[in-house]
């Protein structure tokens, strides 16, 4: 075996085009002594054949790959050694190429073995020059290349499940500094690879958790090597959303951090309709938490599954003390932020068998089964007030917020809903008057609860035909000209015993009263009457919207009836819309028809309210005489930053327009609102934005008002 007397130079090997010197395999016995070692001692296989592909040299790597012995070899044929094998017809496939044309060859070869075990080898062919410059022969390396190529498809395969998944990964450097994002972490977050490569993942915080939330996740990030739970971020439209989040820390061989990785997913409702619809009714829109209608239920089934293992609950209602201040001085978008920021400190502080739910605007509720005794719920109370003591940070603004806590604990096994709910409401009344931001406890015996329920129920009948019931006016506008064109009518108790009762609260003590009816027509009685003094006062009244409960269309002969006041205020009919829930026209299809009819031919205009959580069918809408479509609040109090909710919203709006309806937006607040719906074709709307429910006098102030009178000049020396 010949081995090179000298290596060939670096740059003159380059010039040769990938050649090697066919000389230096033939040198001295003393170049042979220097490199045999070298030679003997690398460990890819190398070969050396001349042009008629007889073997010259080989080392033993290259020997012991097509087994042969050492000494055996040289100047026998290549395929006399290694047989009519791959390696073989490669080899030969390339020689006249290598050869005559003087170009290196790279190209895999695929082995088999006895055992049946295959391995991917990388072979490169280099042509060999003599002394005169002339080709004289090839160099063969055989690398091994099984696991590169493996490695190489898992990457490959990773990459693509790592472009292709739905779930957002980032990745960061050891310091937290963001190398890399899959396309699914811009569709989720907004934010592009360019706008958060080099930064930190903090620019996704929402803020809403506290200092010590982010220490016990990297404490156990580092402690265990991963992090999984759930956490609210900010896209970069400001949207605030909840994600599940996997983090995972990657080591170096030496167990040093070289990266950190996150999975995450958007938790949402499932995008099927049913599902989607029972989330939209069961859920409030702004902080995802139960609404009151899945609350009462669960408060049913919690006091039913009390009486049967004789343990106690307790009702928290929770209210924010001056909310309406930081909704006036800071704007709305403070506001629905910081209420998303209270439920979940609220949530954080309860058991996971517990129930928080938002009741209304600023109002939370709070369930606490299996209560031992009242200490237990005194501890819960300071412990939420504790909770408030710390400040909240919302887009930049540091914020105090108190609460005050009515609580009801069940201690009969007779009382039901209505009774610790109003038992709840009145300590929480009293906790208000006491000066607010503290909490008061009401464990009623099953009869005085009874009294003080009977005691409401009759106040209401007193309260019938006096001025402590009112109708209460809120202005609708048309947003593309900013003019007022409508107004909705709403019923007021101002108790001076029991002060303010809201409408949510009134209508189920009037229908379990029997009342309902008899109030559903007082209110409709008021509600023309003031309409025909309006018209007769020429006051730009274009439609008056009444609201009609469910006892009103399946009890009373709700045509008949409105056809009698119509007779005593005519002008009335042609300016009256009465609205209806959508969620009735799916219950009560075949009477509503019937019903939408009769009012139809009286001339009053007919409105479907609560629209997009009942899905009614384009087919059954184009069938009845309905004037106007009203989407449910809950959808329009999403916009403008919640994508399922606007993609609800311009459907409704498109098939409002296919049909020919009027399309208004309940609940409108913000301007931003506002310009969204215009952007997308909705013109006309309601809200806090334009206006409060005012009485009969308030409102014709607002809409009429007078001019201030003129200072008179002083007259002249």
């Amino acid at each position: 075996m010949s081995l090179p007397a000298t290596m060939p130079d670096h740059d003159e090997h380059h010039a040769r085009n990938d050649t090697v010197d066919l000389d230096v395999w033939r040198g001295s016995e003393h170049s042979m002594a220097l490199y045999a070692d070298i030679f003997a001692a690398l460990p890819d296989p190398i070969a050396l054949v001349d042009r008629g592909c007889r073997l010259l040299a080989a080392n033993p790597a290259f020997l012991a790959a097509i087994a042969l012995e050492p000494g055996a070899s040289t100047g026998r044929p290549f395929m006399e050694l290694c047989g009519a094998s791959a390696l073989t017809t490669l080899v030969y496939r390339h020689l006249g190429t290598c050869l005559d044309q003087e170009q290196a060859i790279v190209e895999d070869w695929l082995e088999t073995t006895d055992s049946g075990i295959r391995r991917e080898h990388e072979v490169r062919l280099r042509p060999c020059r003599d002394a005169q410059g002339g080709v004289g022969g090839i160099v063969i390396e055989l690398r091994d290349v099984t696991a590169i190529r493996e490695a190489e498809r898992r990457l490959l395969q990773s990459a693509a499940v790592y472009a292709a998944t739905s779930e957002g990964v980032l990745i960061t450097d050891p310091e937290g500094i963001v190398v890399a994002v899959n396309a699914a972490f811009t569709q989720i977050t907004g934010y592009s690879e360019a706008e958060i490569l080099g930064r930190k993942p903090s620019l996704l915080n929402a803020q809403w958790h506290s200092r010590g939330f982010f220490v016990s996740l990297w404490r156990r990030l580092l402690r265990q090597g991963s992090w999984q739970g759930e956490i609210w971020n900010r896209r970069k439209n400001g949207e605030i959303y909840r994600q599940r989040l996997t983090i995972r820390r990657v080591l170096d061989p030496r167990g040093k951090p070289v990266n950190f990785v996150g999975l995450f997913a958007e938790r949402t409702a499932s995008s099927s309709t049913p599902r989607l619809a029972e989330h939209l009714i069961h859920y409030d829109a702004l902080t995802k938490l139960p609404n009151r209608l899945l609350f009462e239920s669960r408060l049913d089934h919690a006091i039913e599954l009390g009486r049967r293992k004789e343990s106690p609950l307790a009702l928290f209602i929770v209210d924010l003390d001056h909310f309406s201040h930081i909704n006036a001085s800071l704007g709305y978008q403070i506001g629905d932020d910081l209420l998303r920021a209270i439920g979940l400190r609220l949530r954080e502080t309860i058991r996971p068998s517990d129930t928080l739910a938002r009741l209304r605007a600023d109002q939370f509720a709070l369930l606490f089964e299996e209560i031992d005794e009242t200490e237990e719920v005194v501890l819960i109370a300071n412990r939420l007030k504790m909770l408030m003591s710390a400040p909240v940070w919302i887009r930049g603004h540091q914020l105090h917020v108190n609460l005050s806590i009515g609580i009801a604990v069940s201690t009969e096994l007779r009382e039901d809903r209505r009774a610790l709910m109003a038992n709840a409401e009145s300590a929480l009344r009293q906790v208000k008057r006491q000066g607010r931001n503290g909490f008061k406890i009401l464990a009623s015996a099953p009869d005085q609860v009874a009294r003080e329920h009977q005691r409401l129920l009759d106040r209401l009948r007193a309260a019938l035909g006096t001025p402590e019931l009112q109708l209460h006016y809120r202005p609708g506008m048309d947003m593309s000209t900013e003019t007022f064109d409508s107004v909705t009518v709403s019923i007021h108790w101002e108790s001076p015993e029991l002060g303010v009762i809201t409408q949510e609260r009134l209508l189920p003590l009037a229908e379990e009263s029997g009342l309902i009816l008899e109030l559903g027509d007082w209110m409709l009685t008021q509600a023309c009457r003031q309409l025909q003094d309006w018209i007769d006062r020429r006051l730009k009244i274009k439609r008056l919207v009444v609201e009609i409960g469910e006892v009103q269309l399946t009890r009373g002969d709700l045509a008949r009836t409105l056809a009698q006041r119509l007779e005593d205020y005519p002008a009335a009919a042609t300016r009256l819309d009465l609205e209806f829930s959508e969620r009735l026209l799916v219950k009560h299809r075949e009477q509503i028809a019937e019903v939408f009819q009769g009012l139809n031919e009286l001339g009053v205009g007919i409105c479907l309210g609560e629209v997009g959580i009942g899905w009614t069918a384009p087919a059954v809408l184009q069938r009845l005489p309905i004037r106007t479509l009203k989407i449910h609040s809950s959808f329009i109090e999403a916009l403008p930053d919640a994508h399922h909710e606007l993609a609800v919203v311009e459907a409704l709006i498109a098939m409002a327009q296919a049909l020919g309806l009027e399309i208004r937006a309940d609940g409108v607040r913000t301007k931003e609102q506002q310009y969204q719906l215009l952007s997308i074709g909705c013109l006309k709307a309601q809200g806090d934005l334009f206006g409060e429910p005012l009485s009969a006098a308030q409102f014709e102030s607002w809409l009429d008002p007078q001019p201030v009178p003129k200072k008179p000049a002083p007259l002249g020396n």
